[in-house]
């Protein structure tokens, strides 16, 4: 299975730690109505549990893990950290990210993740390796432009190397009485299957 590090308001959203004004443990649960990551469905047959943690260090390095229930009682856990700063507005990161499967013989992925952002627009750079647990390994990239308006986002996904295949996601997202909900429209374009989901996402933060 394909799969970030980004900030969608599916399962990418909570692989992202940011930086923060000191150092900061949160942990959160939820659940999504469908697995698909980076437009790709995830192969999960209905909902997903999730849950993850993060610690942010206050001199904007962070680590995290976060993890999903897949079918036949396998679950997939991420491995993630890096660095995020700011200057004059302008948001730069660089991060590792590992995606793991408890089932026998899956594939295991790794990234080297490189972001930035400015006002309402974020991009973010991904060269990946699928590590086959049989087989030649494959080699891929991933490019991701997101603007953002008051919840609401619009990400424009391109796979390149030896994975091609793009893809839309618009999608809002919001916090009542504490709780995050998000709904996504994922639209697979070229070279992709053509796939189209809505997905709904909620999920509970909690500080420590």
């Amino acid at each position: 299975m394909m799969k970030k590090l980004t900030k969608s308001l599916i399962a990418a959203g909570l692989l992202t730690a940011s930086a923060a004004a000191s150092a900061e443990l949160t942990v959160n649960v939820g659940a999504m109505s469908d697995y698909w990551f980076r437009g790709v469905d995830q192969g999960v047959s209905g909902a997903s549990l999730m849950a993850g943690a993060d610690y942010a260090f206050d001199n904007g390095f962070y680590l995290g893990t976060w993890g999903a229930q897949l079918n036949d009682s396998e679950f997939e856990y991420d491995i993630y950290g890096g660095y995020e700063g700011e200057y004059n507005g302008f948001t730069y990161g660089l991060g590792y990210a590992g995606y793991f499967y408890t089932e026998s013989g899956a594939t295991d992925f790794h990234e080297l993740i490189f972001s930035a952002g400015y006002s309402f627009l974020s991009a973010e750079f991904v060269l990946g390796t699928e590590d086959a647990s049989s087989g030649p390994e494959a080699d891929y990239t991933y490019f991701g432009l997101t603007g953002e308006y008051e919840g609401a986002y619009l990400t424009y996904g391109l796979f390149g190397k030896d994975y091609e295949g793009d893809y839309l996601e618009a999608g809002y997202g919001t916090n009542f009485q504490g709780v995050d909900l998000s709904l996504a429209y994922v639209h697979q374009l070229d070279d992709l299957d053509d796939d189209k989901q809505v997905i709904f996402t909620i999920s509970k933060t909690f500080d420590f």
